[in-house]
């Protein structure tokens, strides 16, 4: 699946999630072989290096383990985010969203309008997350710019001591279960 695509409704939404969930019950049952007929360090080597592990919305295509929870969480919140969009935008869809390593913002409404970043990590501040994606899409010239994230400890709405130069940052909360 391209990395780079338009989002024309909630429906696709729930689609790319079940994607992602199918991958990650994939994944946890590769990993239960391998714990119950490997050593430890056979175990982890795979899950660093390649061969526990699938991509996000294609489990034909293998990935280390580690790439695949880093991109799941990403992606889900992405998915979140369209939502909220969605949601509170609907005049402003179809919306494109660059996954991964595609160019542009994480997802930009077709009109230019709406630009967004989005993350999920430990936290929103770890690393600087939270600056350098309030940095990336103020180099838009979209209106409405937005930076979310997804985080334990954070419940979902803005969360306006992070904002800074009109950019709303808003929290996805944290995803313990689908």
């Amino acid at each position: 699946m391209k990395k780079s695509f338009f989002v024309v409704n909630e429906d696709e939404i729930d689609a790319l999630k079940e994607k992602v969930l199918a991958s990650i019950n994939k994944a946890s049952l590769q990993l239960q072989s391998e714990l119950s007929n490997n050593n430890a360090i056979s175990v982890f080597s795979k899950m660093k290096f390649g061969g526990v592990g699938y991509d996000p919305l294609n489990t034909d295509r293998e990935l280390n383990i580690i790439e695949q929870i880093n991109q799941s969480f990403t992606y889900l919140a992405s998915f979140n985010a369209l939502e909220f969009l969605f949601k509170s935008y609907p005049q402003h869809a179809p919306y494109k969203l660059n996954l991964g390593t595609a160019s542009g913002s994480d997802i930009e409404s077709a009109c230019g309008s709406i630009s967004a970043e989005v993350f999920a990590s430990v936290s929103p501040t770890n690393n600087q997350k939270i600056k350098k994606d309030i940095d990336k899409v103020l180099e838009t010239n979209s209106a409405i710019k937005y930076a979310f994230f997804m985080s334990p400890g954070y419940d979902v709405g803005r969360q306006e001591k992070h904002e800074r130069d009109g950019v709303i940052v808003w929290s996805l909360g944290c995803i313990d279960a689908l």
